[in-house]
């Protein structure tokens, strides 16, 4: 896994969407409030440990142990 420099806000998320999907401000806050609660749900099921901004500006989700087990498992 590459190293995590920074977990991602919910402000963080939305610079990265007006940054890679060219919303405006507003749009971009809306939709970061949109995957930061898809984020938790994920997590609260057990699929995610968290997200973050890896070595390269991408967003990153962190899966679970079990689940990172299953995807090595599937390559």
């Amino acid at each position: 896994m590459s190293n995590i420099i920074e977990s991602a806000t919910l402000n963080d998320i939305a610079l990265y969407l007006q940054r890679e999907e060219s919303l405006d401000s507003d749009s971009a806050h809306a939709a970061a409030q949109q995957v930061l609660g898809n984020f938790i749900e994920m997590r609260n099921k057990g699929l995610i440990k968290g997200w973050y901004f890896d070595d390269f500006g991408h967003l990153e989700l962190l899966p679970t142990d079990s689940i990172q087990s299953w995807i090595d498992q599937t390559k």
